[in-house]
């Protein structure tokens, strides 16, 4: 069974955390808007949107009920699952591994870490840090192990 890889699952995921009685992709989809925090940070089609439920459903993270609305058609409301919440709080605790994954994984666990508890987001924070200075460590040896040329590549 696929598990979710992308920050774009975990935003929903974290979405979904603050939505009592669930949300619907209309209201989902608001959030990865122009001018909205986590649309300044991940841009999120409602199409892609919709993949991503699915596959949160395939999970077991997201359970979907059908919802009438009398003439409308019925809409779709998402629900996040207890091992939903489970996955969502480990992924926040987390520190980001890649650098190339700062800007998306890292500011949407600190935009959540935030609503949930001040003392979450210090702690990822913290470990960010730990995590950078560690990869900072590496280049540097990495440096001095192999110097660079003129021409911009590594001596061997």
């Amino acid at each position: 069974m696929p598990r979710p890889t992308q920050p774009a699952e975990y935003a929903i995921l974290g979405l979904l955390y603050f939505e009592e009685g669930g949300g619907h992709g209309y209201d989902l989809a608001r959030h990865f808007a122009d001018g909205q925090p986590l649309g300044d940070v991940l841009k999120l089609e409602p199409g892609m949107l919709y993949h991503h439920l699915k596959k949160l459903g395939r999970t077991g993270w997201v359970t979907v009920d059908i919802e009438p609305q009398g003439t409308r058609p019925p809409r779709q409301v998402y629900t996040l699952t207890d091992e939903g919440k489970d996955a969502l709080l480990r992924w926040l605790r987390e520190p980001v591994q890649h650098t190339r994954e700062i800007r998306p994984d890292f500011l949407i666990k600190l935009y959540f870490a935030r609503m949930l508890d001040q003392k979450l987001a210090s702690d990822l924070i913290a470990g960010q840090l730990t995590t950078s200075r560690e990869t900072e460590a590496g280049l540097e040896s990495r440096l001095t192990e192999e110097p660079i040329t003129s021409d911009g590549l590594a001596a061997r």
